[in-house]
């Protein structure tokens, strides 16, 4: 997984004005296909756990190939918010 620059200011600023840790990605099936989650939990047990450009990531055990995800910042109606894309 990859995270853009401008993600990395943003969930930054987020996670220390909350004083949270990292952020956790997870995998549910959904109608479409694989829906993913990013959530603010802590790790679970066999969650995958990696730095990344200085921010901890768990990652669902049930997430496999997770070289081509990248976080990355979009505008929206309700301002700037941190995207998941493959």
């Amino acid at each position: 997984m990859m995270i853009t620059d401008e993600a990395k200011e943003l969930l930054e600023s987020f996670l220390n004005e909350r004083g949270l840790g990292g952020l956790r990605l997870t995998v549910e099936a959904g109608e479409q296909g694989p829906q993913f989650a990013i959530t603010f939990d802590e790790p679970q047990e066999f969650d995958v756990v990696q730095t990344i450009k200085g921010i901890r990531v768990a990652v669902d055990a049930q997430l496999t190939d997770t070289d081509l995800l990248v976080l990355d910042v979009e505008e929206g109606p309700e301002g700037r918010g941190i995207v998941l894309r493959s």
